[in-house]
């Protein structure tokens, strides 16, 4: 069997050979070569989302794979933001079942913060109405992580 992660890539960006794809969180992603039009954009870039003009842009798809809700818990705002902006949104949303935490320190400042992983019922809160379609994704992680894979309608469908 495939690595976890790789499955999900190929489930996210196998089909979209002819469309303008908006890559949200990209890293230094490898789907260029396989879209029709890319466009990422991630921090690494000295990029948030968040100030990313997407008023001025339109997409036939923006996917955030692996991003939300615990490298950025901002899910709700990302949403409200980009998903009139394309025709669908896919995302790859990680969750655990049992309470999971981690400790990160601030880089702007000496605070060290507890932040909980998701749970599936709190990425649902967050999704009810939105959702065309779901999968749980059945790949074993090692640290016990589970992924939903959404893909929503979005403003421009």
């Amino acid at each position: 069997m495939t690595d976890p992660k790789q499955e999900i890539y190929n489930i996210l960006y196998a089909d979209l050979e002819n469309e303008s794809v908006l890559d949200v969180g990209c890293g230094t992603s490898e789907a260029m070569p396989i879209v029709g039009e890319y466009y990422g954009i991630d921090w690494l870039f000295n990029w948030d989302w968040y100030e990313y003009p997407i008023e001025e842009h339109s997409y036939d798809v923006i996917i955030a794979n692996d991003l939300f809700p615990n490298v950025d818990q901002r899910l709700e705002l990302f949403l409200e933001k980009y998903l009139p902006h394309c025709k669908e949104m896919r995302l790859s949303l990680t969750y655990f079942d049992e309470p999971k935490w981690y400790r990160a320190k601030r880089v702007d400042g000496d605070e060290v913060l507890t932040m909980l992983q998701w749970t599936r019922a709190q990425i649902y809160h967050v999704l009810p109405r939105l959702v065309v379609k779901a999968k749980v994704f059945d790949g074993t992680f090692p640290n016990g992580r589970r992924v939903l894979l959404a893909w929503l309608k979005g403003g421009l469908a």
